[in-house]
C-alpha cells in the first residue's frame, strides 16, 4: 500500500516480503535505483554479507546510518513501484545544456564558478565528499585591454582545474541595458571569454569535441539561488547563511560518520574557506553549490534538496 505516512507498522505482509525479498537479493547498483543513497545502499549489502538475510523490515534500523525518515523513502520507492526520480521540472529547468542522461558512470564532478576576479573550483566525488576546494585570483588591470592579454592571464590558472567526469558550469546571464553600463557590460563580455577559454583548454585537453558535448554540464544561473533558497522578494541574497550550515552539518558528520552528509569537507578546507574574506567566500562557496547541485539533482535525483533548509 502506498500512503504519504508509510512506516513499518502500517506496511502490510505483502508490502515487507517485497521490501524483503529486494533488499536481500539486490546488489548495491540495484538498490541505487531506489530513493536511497550510495553509502546507505553499500551499509545494507555489508550487512546483510555479515548478518545472514534480513528477517524481517525492522532490521534494517540496526544497520548504520538508517533511521526512520530515510527507510520511509526507501519503502515508498519500493512498494509504490517507482524508480527513483528527482523533481522534473526542477532538474529540467536546471540543466540547461546538454539533456540530462544516465549518470551512473559518474564518480566524480567539477564545479566551476567564475567570480569578478577569480576562478573557484570544487571536486566532489558520487558521496558528496569536497577531494578539492581551491581558486586563484586574476588582476583586474590590463583585462579590459584585448582578448590576448586576458588568454595569456587565464590559461595558466585553468591548467590548474583537475580532471573530472562531469565539468559544471553556469550560464552566462545577459542583461537589457548592460550596453549603457559600461562596468557591468565589460564584466559580462570578460566572463564571457573566460568561459569559452575554459571550454576550449577542456575540449583541446581531451583531444576530442565529443567530450564537450556529453560531459560539460551548464546550469541555469536563476534556478540554482532558488534550489538553495536564496531568493528573498526580487532579490539574491549572499550564500553566508547556506554555507554556514553546510559547514556545521559537515563538521557534525566528520565527527560521528553517523549519516551521509549532504556534503563532506575537511577541516583543511573548511579552514580555508573560512579564513577568506567575506567577498572571496561569496565567490568560492559557489563552485562547491554548483558541482553539490548538480550531484544531489542530476546524478543521485534527490527529491528533498530543493527546499535545503529544511532537510
Amino acid at each position: 500500500m502506498c500512503t504519504d505516512a508509510m512506516n513499518a507498522d502500517s506496511l502490510s505482509v505483502e508490502d515487507k516480503e517485497k521490501i524483503l525479498q529486494i533488499i536481500n537479493c539486490k546488489s548495491t547498483e540495484d538498490l541505487l535505483q531506489y530513493s536511497i543513497t550510495k553509502n546507505r545502499a553499500q551499509s545494507l549489502e555489508c550487512y546483510r554479507t555479515n548478518n545472514g538475510p534480513y528477517n524481517s523490515v525492522e532490521d534494517l534500523l540496526q544497520v548504520k546510518g538508517m533511521n526512520n525518515k530515510c527507510l520511509y523513502k526507501f519503502y515508498k520507492s519500493i512498494i509504490c513501484g517507482k524508480k527513483r526520480t528527482g523533481p522534473k521540472k526542477i532538474t529540467r529547468g536546471l540543466v540547461l545544456t546538454p539533456k540530462t542522461t544516465n549518470q551512473k558512470d559518474v564518480n566524480t564532478v567539477l564545479g566551476i564558478y567564475i567570480g569578478t576576479d577569480m576562478i573557484s573550483w570544487s571536486l566532489l566525488n558520487r558521496d558528496c565528499e569536497v577531494l578539492q576546494w581551491n581558486y586563484k585570483c586574476f588582476p583586474q588591470s590590463g583585462l579590459k585591454e584585448n582578448i590576448h592579454s586576458l588568454l595569456q592571464i587565464i590559461l595558466p590558472i585553468v591548467a590548474k582545474l583537475p580532471k573530472a567526469d562531469r565539468y559544471i558550469m553556469q550560464e552566462i546571464v545577459g542583461k537589457m541595458g548592460y550596453h549603457k553600463d559600461r562596468p557591468l557590460y565589460q564584466a559580462y563580455v570578460q566572463e564571457s571569454v573566460i568561459t569559452a577559454i575554459i571550454l576550449s583548454y577542456l575540449t583541446t585537453s581531451n583531444n576530442t569535441t565529443e567530450f564537450i558535448t556529453s560531459n560539460v554540464f551548464i546550469l541555469r544561473q536563476r534556478v540554482l539561488p532558488k534550489i538553495y533558497g536564496l531568493i528573498v522578494g526580487d532579490e539574491v541574497i549572499a550564500t553566508k547563511y547556506t554555507m554556514e550550515k553546510l559547514l556545521q552539518e559537515s563538521d557534525g558528520l566528520m565527527k560521528t560518520k553517523e549519516r551521509l552528509p549532504s556534503v563532506l569537507i575537511n577541516t583543511e578546507l573548511r579552514n580555508m574557506y573560512n579564513a577568506q574574506n567575506p567577498g572571496y567566500q561569496e565567490q568560492i562557496s559557489w563552485s562547491l553549490l554548483i558541482a553539490l547541485a548538480f550531484l544531489e539533482l542530476v546524478v543521485h535525483q534527490r527529491t528533498d534538496m530543493i527546499v535545503r533548509s529544511d532537510v
